[in-house]
C-alpha cells in the first residue's frame, strides 16, 4: 500500500555545520574539541535555525492550504566542559508548535552528562538520544540530515501513537568508546534505560512507545550497539544493534511480562571520487522490533492476537560534485531517498487499503540542496 502522492517543496535554512566526515567518530571529535580548550570549565554554544515553505502540487485535502510557510525554529546546543573529565551536553528545540496562532513549543531534546574514564571508555547518564541504529544519534540532526524532512518511519503518520523505535531520547545510563584494531575501527555503545510501553486500549492494543519518561514496571532495557569502520580513511560505517525489555505494565495480570525485542543493522559510506569529481554519501538503515504474543481486547466479551512485528528501512544517496570548478555547480547536491514501513498486517491499527488488507507503506524522496556557504543550506 502506497501513501499518496504528494510533490512539495521545502526551503530550510540551516546555520550550524554541515560535514561529509564520517558521524560515527563523533566522541572522538568531541574529545578533540574539549582537549584544545583551555582551563577546567567551559562552554561551547552550538546550534541550528531553520525556515521552511511547503507546497503540495498535487492535494487532494481541501483543509490543508495549497502552499504555506509552514515550518520554522531554532535549536541550541550546550556543550559544557566541567573539567578535564566531565562534560555535560543538552539541545532545546524552539519551534512552531502548529497551532493557528503560531505560539512557539519549547522542548528538551536531550541533557546527558558524560564522565570520561579513559580513551575508551565513557559513562554517560540522563535524558540521551536513543543508542539503537545510527539514524537517531547520527544522521537526524538538521546540520547531518541532507534533507528538509525525515525518512519514513513509524510515527503518529504511520500508527495511532509514535513507537519511536530508532529515534527520539531515553532515560537511562550508557558506556560508550572506540577501539583501534590496526588500520581499523570499532565503537560500542551499551545502555541500560526505562522500557517500552505496551498499549493495551482496544482500538490501541500491541502498539509501543519507546520514549517512557516514567518507567511502567520495574524492569529495564538493556541494549547496545557495535559498529566497524574497517577503512583506514573510515568512509565506510557498519552498525548492529539489538535490545530488550519488558513493555507491560505494573501488576497488569492479562498482559503479564509481555517483552519486546528489536535489533537493527545500519551502513554509512562517504566517498569523494576523483574520476567524477564529486563525493557520494549513502546511508540506510534498516529495523525491526517483535512483541510477545499476547491476546488483546477487542471488545468488552472477545479477544483476538496477531504476529506483533514490525519492519522498517529506509535507503539514501546523495552526490555533490564537489571538486569542479564552477563555484555554483560544486555547492549542489542531489538527493534519492526510499523509505518502507510495515506494521503487523492483522493488527486493528494497520492501515488498510480499500480493500481492507493491511501492508507495507512506502515513501519515495527526491530532493537538491544548495550550500551557500559551508555551515548555510537551501534544501528544495
Amino acid at each position: 500500500m502506497k501513501t499518496p502522492k504528494l510533490l512539495f517543496v521545502v526551503l530550510l535554512l540551516n546555520a550550524c555545520s554541515a560535514s561529509y566526515g564520517q558521524d560515527s567518530i563523533q566522541i572522538e571529535q568531541k574529545n578533540k574539541l574539549f582537549s584544545v580548550i583551555p582551563g577546567n570549565t567551559k562552554m561551547v554554544l552550538s546550534g541550528i535555525g531553520w525556515f521552511g515553505f511547503q507546497a503540495h502540487l498535487n492535494n487532494t485535502d481541501k483543509t490543508t492550504p495549497k502552499n504555506t510557510f509552514n515550518d520554522f525554529g531554532f535549536s541550541p546546543m550546550f556543550l559544557w566542559k566541567l573539567s578535564d573529565k566531565f562534560f555535560f551536553e543538552s539541545e532545546i528545540e524552539i519551534k512552531n508548535d502548529g497551532t493557528a496562532d503560531n505560539s512557539a513549543a519549547f522542548d528538551l531534546e536531550f541533557a546527558k552528562l558524560s564522565y570520561r574514564l579513559n580513551k575508551y571508555m565513557t559513562f554517560g547518564a540522563g535524558k540521551m538520544l536513543s543508542p539503537f541504529g545510527a539514524y537517531n544519534e547520527r544522521w537526524e540532526p538538521n546540520h547531518i540530515e541532507r534533507f528538509p524532512n525525515a525518512p519514513l518511519r513509524p510515527d503518529d503518520g504511520v500508527l495511532p501513537d509514535d513507537t519511536h523505535l530508532f529515534w527520539g531520547a531515553v532515560m537511562g545510563l550508557d558506556v560508550r568508546g572506540g577501539i583501534p584494531m590496526g588500520s581499523a575501527k570499532m565503537n560500542y555503545t551499551v545502555y541500560v534505560s526505562n522500557g517500552p510501553k505496551l498499549h493495551t486500549e482496544k482500538e490501541m492494543g500491541g502498539v509501543l512507545q519507546y520514549e517512557n519518561w516514567n518507567d511502567n514496571n520495574t524492569n529495564k532495557e538493556v541494549g547496545g550497539r557495535i559498529g566497524f569502520l574497517p577503512f583506514t580513511n573510515s568512509s565506510l560505517a557498519i552498525g548492529f544493534s539489538g535490545k530488550y525489555g519488558i513493555a507491560s505494565n505494573q501488576g497488569d495480570s492479562l498482559y503479564k511480562n509481555i517483552g519486546a525485542k528489536a535489533f537493527a543493522v545500519d551502513l554509512s559510506y562517504v566517498k569523494s571520487i576523483e574520476a567524477i569529481k564529486s563525493t557520494i554519501n549513502i546511508r540506510g538503515q534498516y529495523s525491526s522490533v517483535m512483541v510477545d504474543k499476547t491476546n488483546y481486547q477487542l471488545t468488552d466479551t472477545s479477544f483476538y492476537t496477531f504476529d506483533n512485528m514490525m519492519q522498517s528501512y529506509f535507503a539514501q544517496i546523495t552526490f555533490r560534485p564537489s571538486m569542479v570548478q564552477n563555484k555554483y555547480i560544486k555547492k549542489t547536491e542531489l538527493m534519492f531517498r526510499y523509505g518502507d514501513v510495515t506494521p503487523p498486517k492483522d493488527a486493528i491499527w494497520c492501515p488498510k487499503d480499500k480493500n481492507g488488507n493491511g501492508g507495507s507503506i512506502t515513501r519515495m524522496d527526491i530532493g537538491l540542496a544548495y550550500w551557500i556557504s559551508w555551515r548555510i543550506g537551501l534544501r528544495f
